[in-house]
């Protein structure tokens, strides 16, 4: 915006409408520095929680890697147990493909 609107003008602005009545053009630019405050708090609405939306989804990529990690440990220990030196690729894809309650409720259902 060429003509960007200070908060200070707004403030002069405001201090001058309590003192009397303002001319069209003081009216008019305190409207658009309303509007174009308006329209900066919308945008950093959406941003704020778009970001939010962003840190829960990571925030739930991380508990879902976590989970799947504590699985393919667990199938490690298991298999060094039982003396096995190596374990499936495909088992390792399985785990690592899925999320570790869909594996835990397959292994439960098995």
């Amino acid at each position: 915006m060429a003509d960007r609107i200070t908060t200070e003008q707004l403030l002069n602005l405001a201090d001058r409408a309590e003192r009397g009545p303002l001319t069209a053009a003081e009216a008019s630019r305190l409207r658009r520095g309303l509007w174009h405050l308006d329209e900066r708090c919308r945008s950093l609405e959406a941003a704020r929680a778009s970001t939010i939306g962003r840190h829960g989804n990571a925030q739930r990529r991380n508990v879902d890697a976590a989970r799947r990690l504590a699985v393919l440990q667990a199938l490690v220990a298991s298999t060094r147990r039982r003396g096995v030196r190596a374990v499936a690729v495909q088992t390792v894809d399985a785990i690592l493909g899925t999320s570790a309650d869909t594996h835990q409720r397959n292994r439960e259902a098995a």
